[in-house]
């Protein structure tokens, strides 16, 4: 059955290959033609989830313009039609998305798996075993990335593109004042997510250390060492906390602000008869769909950084690169060959 199984690529970097030294090559390595297939689905998606913007201006157009019934009938039947084949189409993308991700995890942790198994570290001593048994976790956040890692810019960012460009064919005005609203925030959110990222990298070797110590043959109670690092994580989690929600906040003020100032100049463009109202409402609207796209965007961008740092530390802790940086001999498995393409 169709996504029953792990990908074939998967489980051939499981049996014959070195984990990739970059968290891009390990995306392309893991999931391979696949990729090119569930973008191919996300320029659909976007295509059908921007397209209702036209039909909806137009019922409005024909209602306030005396139109037939017919023909807001005919709109309606094409506005149903548009949505139900976007919702099909996204259900097809989540769970390719899906598939791809959870075959990345899969990988990532076989590979853990065998290392820990070749290390044997002995009961006495717990570190090494304990810091992979870390790295094991991890894992997930990084497998799970894998399946949005390229569809989701695609259709986020298509979407933007395609309904600003309609936008600036309907009223090049008033698009260069939606696309405003957007341009501060590629001011705030890298600063801001860049500060993020070196607070999960020190988190992530933190914790994996007080791992490491807590079942270490020192004392774990009245160990101050251990304290102090509970302490630094609870700092580190309090100011990526901070900072997301900082983040969030100007993003939301800065939708608020172009949505009065679109109502606002649009509003003065139909009182001089230099726009209809129809196009103002179209304005609003848009501008209310490129929120939680752009959202997505931002989002997708912590992702893949937070996912990229995260990898890299997996690389490192479970010993896949030497010290020169070149990837040391493959690693071979033979279990569970079982797979589709």
């Amino acid at each position: 059955m169709l996504f029953s199984t792990q990908s074939q690529q998967s489980q051939n970097l499981v049996e014959g290959e070195a984990l990739p030294c970059s968290f891009v090559r390990f995306i392309f390595a893991v999931s391979g033609w696949h990729q090119l297939a569930v973008s191919a689905i996300s320029v659909a998606v976007f295509l059908l989830d921007a397209a209702p913007i036209e039909t909806q201006r137009r019922i409005i157009d024909a209602a306030v313009k005396g139109g037939t019934a017919s023909t807001i009938l005919t709109l309606i039947a094409a506005q149903c039609a548009l949505i139900v084949a976007f919702g099909l189409s996204k259900l097809v993308m989540n769970v390719y998305r899906a598939w791809l991700g959870e075959s990345a995890t899969r990988a990532l942790r076989v590979l853990v798996e065998e290392r820990l198994a070749r290390n044997d570290v002995p009961e006495d001593q717990p570190n090494s075993g304990t810091g992979l048994a870390m790295i094991f976790a991890e894992a997930d956040d990084v497998g799970a990335f894998v399946g949005s890692s390229i569809s989701e810019p695609i259709v986020e960012a298509g979407f933007l593109i395609s309904v600003f460009a309609y936008l600036a064919a309907l009223e090049s005005r008033m698009a260069l004042l939606s696309l405003a609203v957007l341009a501060p925030q590629f001011v705030f959110v890298p600063l801001m997510q860049r500060a993020i990222n070196r607070r999960v990298a020190r988190r992530t070797q933190t914790l994996r250390q007080f791992g490491n110590d807590m079942l270490a043959a020192v004392p774990f109670i009245g160990n101050g060492r251990n304290v102090e690092r509970l302490d630094e994580v609870f700092a580190l989690d309090m100011g990526v906390i901070k900072l997301k929600f900082s983040l969030n906040f100007l993003m939301n003020l800065t939708y608020s602000f172009g949505s009065i100032l679109v109502l606002g100049i649009g509003s003065l463009l139909v009182i001089r008869g230099q726009a209809e109202i129809a196009t103002v409402i179209t304005f609003l609207s848009a501008t209310g769909k490129v929120v939680d796209p752009w959202n997505d965007v931002v989002d997708w961008a912590r992702n893949f950084s937070v996912a990229a740092v995260k990898y890299e530390l997996i690389v490192r802790g479970i010993g896949m690169i030497g010290g020169d940086g070149a990837p040391k001999p493959k690693v071979s498995l033979a279990k569970d060959r079982t797979s589709v393409d």
